[in-house]
């Protein structure tokens, strides 16, 4: 959950109550499978591939239930409708669709495991009060617009409590308050007073917070008055809630099924709307499924080159988890002004019998593909404002990096694709990808049935960014720059026998560029450094161990894997070199 504010985009331009519920377990807990490392304080997945998690870093989520596992699609495959991508998105459109109609053949496949991308890595607020802010999109797209936003939001985490009661979910869901803080003074008459009465009008219940005996204690170190308390957000345990709806959908729905670790290569849409047409995928081992309408929810599309990335901006975000004492931090929603902003949430310890809380906070986001090298100040800072803003905090448990896609106008992309009649996309999450994904599954299971939907024109994938064109055009221009790289050297040592184990670099032979990897083992894997997308170079993320491309936010695996699109190639098609440990790899 997170993303740039429009505030942000203009200014780069210009330079309580809690539910319980009774409940069902879908999934054991506590998987302890990952590693320490001397070098790092806390749990990672060095030993994994893109198949398990998009980076090497461990969320808290992720260490502390236990995945369901799903077959390899090993025949060609017919269905009503196919769903790629088994995140949020896909996993609850999936559902939507078998609920709504239970006679119609559903498939969800998605290239790794479930949950194996960003819907891992997410701090899973289920916040109603929207990141860029309803001032903004009142000012870019009129107050209906807007209450339009916030009514859509309020659905989507009504939807989920609703589903969570229905089916006896055990995934500590909770309704409680969300606090918008301003980080200084001149952010109460800008985005404060602003944000007060837009939000107000577009419908949210919210309460302007001018005395200090109003504030919670804790976050201090802030101004303290003039806070926007927020009633009725969420939150829950993110992968506890989707394992379960994978069970749910397998047992109670004998015309689904999921396969993991299939690979989509290739997508068609012959365009014909009447269901006689071909509409169909061609997986890398060569499978075919057919279906009649499809659902594209793999985070960003994987069937266009060029159209929705000139809209989207993609940016890391990270998020570290402390131990803290019960009851000491009001369980609640905190985001700051800053930006980007800063986030914050409590979850329960999954421990036994432990008498402490986890708070996860949030923030400190930048481009994919840049500051790559400087990860450890930027853990070091968010660090600094947790313990700042909590001197509570004590022990540091976890922490991981994620990634978000910022619309250029603020809101996702939710629907049919840009020239398609058969396919539709799910993306543009603006930093709270939980809600957005739901949304997105919301309504792309009334368009897949034919049926009308209130926020289908607002959520249009095919509108124009004629509400921010400067924000388009300074997008652009930076992704643009990326490509002089070409005309850089290396980043590999001058010898590439000198490179440590569980490094990777980049490494010029002569006019090409090399992706180069050396494992613990001293084998080193060499690949193409050429994104397959639009032919940018990718750059290494020594903390994800993951190679990225600063173009479009394509991530690849040390091994040359796609992880992350737009693209949908590894990076080894082009090139690859496997040198055993003990050769020579200098040239």
């Amino acid at each position: 959950m997170h993303g740039w504010r429009l505030v942000t985009i203009i200014q780069r331009i210009s330079t309580f109550s809690s539910s319980k519920f009774c409940s069902t377990t879908y999934f054991t807990t506590k998987r302890h499978m990952a590693t320490k490392t001397t070098s790092d304080p806390v749990p990672r997945i060095d030993d994994k591939d893109g198949s398990y998690s998009s980076g090497c870093t461990l969320s808290y989520w992720l260490d502390s239930v236990e995945r369901p596992k799903f077959p390899k699609l090993t025949d060609n495959k017919t269905c009503d409708f196919l769903v790629v991508g088994a995140g949020i998105a896909g996993i609850t459109t999936a559902y939507c669709i078998a609920e709504h109609d239970p006679s119609k053949k559903v498939i969800l496949v998605d290239d790794g495991e479930i949950c194996s991308g960003e819907t891992g890595r997410t701090t899973a607020h289920l916040q109603i009060e929207y990141d860029d802010h309803y001032f903004a999109i009142a000012h870019m797209f009129g107050d209906e617009i807007a209450r339009l936003v916030c009514q859509s939001n309020q659905q989507a985490v009504d939807f989920m409590e609703n589903l969570i009661k229905k089916e006896k979910i055990d995934c500590e869901f909770e309704r409680l308050p969300g606090y918008l803080i301003p980080v200084k003074e001149s952010h109460i008459k800008d985005v404060i007073d602003k944000e007060f009465k837009a939000s107000s009008k577009a419908g949210m219940n919210v309460e302007l917070l001018e005395t200090d005996d109003k504030l919670p204690k804790y976050p201090v170190d802030y101004p303290r008055s003039h806070w926007l308390r927020f009633v009725n957000q969420g939150q829950f345990h993110p992968l506890k809630y989707l394992y379960a709806l994978t069970q749910i959908l397998t047992k109670k729905y004998p015309n689904v099924e999921i396969f993991t670790n299939t690979h989509v290569l290739d997508i068609q849409d012959d365009n014909k709307e009447d269901g006689t047409g071909e509409v169909y995928v061609i997986t890398s081992d060569n499978k075919r499924i057919d279906c009649k309408k499809m659902v594209l929810a793999t985070y960003v599309p994987i069937n266009d080159r060029v159209t929705m990335y000139t809209k989207m901006a993609e940016y890391r975000t990270y998020a570290m988890a402390f131990e803290i004492d019960k009851g000491v931090v009001e369980r609640a929603l905190y985001w700051d002004t800053e930006e980007p902003y800063n986030y914050h949430r409590l979850t329960s310890d999954d421990k036994p019998n432990s008498s402490k809380e986890l708070l996860i906070v949030g923030g400190k986001d930048n481009l994919v593909g840049h500051e790559l090298t400087s990860y450890e100040e930027t853990f070091t800072a968010l660090e600094k404002l947790a313990r700042d803003k909590f001197p509570i905090a004590g022990k540091l448990r976890y922490r991981w990096s994620g990634q978000v896609v910022e619309p250029i106008d603020t809101l996702p992309f939710l629907g049919l694709n840009p020239g398609n009649k058969n396919i539709f996309i799910i993306t543009g999450d603006s930093g709270t990808g939980i809600t957005n994904g739901t949304i997105g599954a919301l309504l792309c299971r009334d368009l897949v049935f034919g049926y009308d939907n209130p926020y289908k024109k607002i959520y249009d994938p095919s509108r124009q960014m004629t509400k921010n064109p400067f924000g388009y055009i300074k997008h652009n221009i930076e992704a643009g720059a990326s490509l002089f790289d070409y005309v850089t050297g290396g980043s590999c040592p001058a010898d590439i026998e000198d490179l440590k184990p569980g490094e990777g670099c980049i490494h010029r032979e002569g006019l090409q560029k090399l992706a180069v990897y050396k494992d613990t083992n001293g084998t080193v894997y060499k690949f193409s450094a050429v994104c397959p997308h639009l032919k940018a170079l990718v750059r290494y993320n020594p903390l994800e161990k993951t190679f990225d491309c600063p173009f479009h936010g394509s991530r690849f695996d040390r091994f040359g894997k796609v992880i992350n699109g737009p693209t949908k190639h590894n990076l080894t098609d082009a090139h690859c070199e496997v040198i055993p440990a003990g050769s020579s790899t200098s040239k």
